[in-house]
């Protein structure tokens, strides 16, 4: 959703990313510019025309993503800026819990003209949070964060946070692999402030150029519960074990070991949320020797034991 005097790099950068999903084999999603003119310049000085008009509706499963652009805080909101927040608060809030709502950069202010930011926790570039915060007092903006997630809500800090943005939401409607792949074919890493949601396991180290360690990964991401002894892991990839486990660490600031172990920990974890193996099957699901192997390394992460875990 394009406001007038839009930002080109926060335009741009998430709808390359989504757009890669197709040519990826990944999921055939259509992406519309839409906009409340048919023609629209950015705030870069692009021209653009042939933009599709406001959708009548929206329907469930659909991103609604509205991206920043460049406001005049001394003038009135523009007409075309008050036909956005109007269509979000009559077409997509109602379908809010169903629909997935994000903003990058200043968008965050026509959600907050909608009134979907009240009682919710958001963030916006870091040169507006505190005029975000005056403009909606019942919003929570927040500092220091590349995006917020509030589950069907998301909200991004500016410019290439966009890009964070949609990596995070191919990976939670994807899954890792997937977002994996379209970090990797567009040179994009994984990043994350402290006050960010966590990457999942399958997503960390990603932030090299090494492919056979790119293969080493989604090999292990795969199969995290893979038993197989590290030097045939090597062999696999036509290394040394202590090849491997030298550009893996320079590679990515972890050993093999640490890395393989995350997986298997993130693998258990997935699995005691999701059904009700026993611990025992569990161990062995994600490769470790025995439960007293797994129950050492979950202690290591975890202050509750697994089942204590999973009942809470």
């Amino acid at each position: 959703m394009l406001p007038p005097r839009v930002h080109m790099l926060d335009l741009g950068g998430p709808l390359q990313l989504i757009a890669s999903l197709a040519p990826l084999g990944i999921a055939r999603v259509a992406a519309c510019c839409v906009a409340a003119s048919e023609t629209l310049t950015s705030f870069q000085g692009v021209a653009m025309a042939g933009l599709a008009p406001l959708p009548a509706r929206v329907t469930a499963g659909d991103w609604v993503m509205v991206i920043g652009s460049r406001y005049d805080f001394r003038v009135p909101l523009s007409a075309e800026h008050e036909a956005i927040a109007a269509w979000l608060a009559r077409v997509a809030a109602p379908l809010r819990e169903r629909i997935v709502i994000a903003s990058v950069c200043t968008g965050a202010y026509l959600l907050g003209a909608a009134g979907l930011l009240d009682g919710r926790d958001c963030t916006t570039h870091h040169s507006h949070l505190a005029r975000l915060q005056r403009r909606h007092p019942a919003a929570r903006v927040l500092a220091n964060r590349l995006l917020v997630d509030e589950g069907m809500l998301v909200t991004s800090a500016g410019v290439l946070a966009g890009v964070d943005l949609a990596l995070h939401l191919i990976a939670r409607h994807f899954g890792a692999a997937a977002a994996i792949a379209v970090a990797r074919e567009n040179v994009v890493p994984f990043r994350r402030m402290s006050g960010d949601p966590a990457l999942d396991a399958q997503l960390r180290y990603r932030d090299h150029d090494q492919d056979v360690i790119h293969a080493v990964q989604d090999f292990l991401v795969a199969e995290p519960g893979c038993a197989l002894p590290y030097p045939q892991l090597a062999a696999r990839f036509a290394l040394s074990y202590r090849h491997l486990a030298r550009r893996f660490r320079d590679a990515c600031g972890i050993t093999l070991k640490a890395y393989h172990q995350q997986l298997r920990i993130a693998r258990a974890r997935q699995l005691l949320r999701e059904g009700d193996a026993s611990i025992e099957r569990i161990a062995e699901a994600c490769g470790f020797a025995s439960v007293q192997a797994f129950r050492a390394a979950w202690r290591q992460v975890e202050p509750l034991s697994p089942s204590a875990w999973r009942a809470a």
